[in-house]
């Protein structure tokens, strides 16, 4: 059995995909298989995948949760990795990662920090996106503060939180992060071990407005996580009531009331739970 599963979910890429391949197979840790997720594509992505990939599944377009779930599942690895298809690994990101993994035996899921490519030119990341590891949550309500593409996690612990959630079309990654960084201390390592690539129309970011309405949606999840801290449930209050307020603002100055009602009762919640 092989010991990492490395999930790559896709859809109406081909030029990326091959580049994120080819980035897999360079790796100087070879003790892995691939398992591409075509979710629903229109152009032709086994013909790329047949040259590289060790399962292709296809998945019925129900998004990037779903497609990565479904690989997950289908894994047979104790570990997975995930790698978008417009991102590309550092041929020693698994060989770090499993480095770090062997000096602290206790650690089911580690990160790294990550180059950024946009419109093709290197982008400085600034004080605030700075990665970290240890305990995280709190910093975790305020950003997505893990990217996919650096992710090597524990299979079990990925089940034991319960996967990605499929109803969300985006911000998916930043609500099963919480759900991790409720449970265990994050693994990290400073150097980047990832290029990531911005700027294109077809990233799910460049898709969507009110991302914060996901990210709201995420956060009310923890009102009553027991695993947290009194440090983290203040954490949590604060970045869910300045993300609330700032949704109702948005509405209320373009017009858009479908989900003000929704964002109103939570910020209510969090108030009369917070006192503030």
């Amino acid at each position: 059995m092989v010991l990492v599963s490395v999930i790559i979910p896709v859809f109406d890429r081909i030029e990326p995909l091959e580049r994120a391949l080819r980035s897999v197979q360079k790796q100087t840790f070879q003790d892995f298989e691939i398992i591409v997720v075509d979710d629903h594509s229109t152009v032709d992505i086994f013909s790329v995948t047949e040259k590289y990939a060790t399962q292709y599944l296809k998945s019925v377009g129900k998004g990037v949760s779903a497609a990565r779930n479904r690989g997950i599942q289908s894994s047979r690895s104790e570990w997975i990795a995930f790698l978008d298809s417009d991102d590309e690994w550092l041929p020693n990101k698994l060989e770090l990662q499993f480095q770090y993994l062997s000096a602290n035996k206790n650690c089911d899921f580690v990160h790294s920090n990550e180059l950024w490519i946009r419109n093709g030119h290197p982008v400085t990341q600034s004080l605030r996106q700075r990665k970290m590891g240890g305990r995280i949550f709190s910093q975790c309500t305020e950003r997505c503060l893990i990217a996919p593409s650096s992710v090597l996690a524990r299979k079990s612990l990925l089940s034991e939180v319960g996967l990605f959630d499929e109803s969300f079309p985006v911000c998916e990654d930043f609500d099963l992060w919480l759900q991790v960084s409720s449970v265990i201390d994050i693994g990290f390592i400073q150097e980047p071990l990832v290029i990531k690539y911005g700027g294109h129309s077809d990233q799910l970011s460049m898709q969507f407005h009110s991302m914060d309405l996901w990210r709201v949606r995420a956060l009310v999840k923890h009102l009553k996580n027991i695993n947290l801290t009194g440090d983290e449930r203040v954490a949590l209050g604060s970045s869910l009531k300045k993300k609330c307020e700032i949704l109702l603002k948005g509405f209320h100055k373009h017009g858009n009331f479908e989900n003000r009602d929704e964002i109103q009762s939570y910020l209510e919640t969090v108030q009369l739970s917070t006192g503030c």
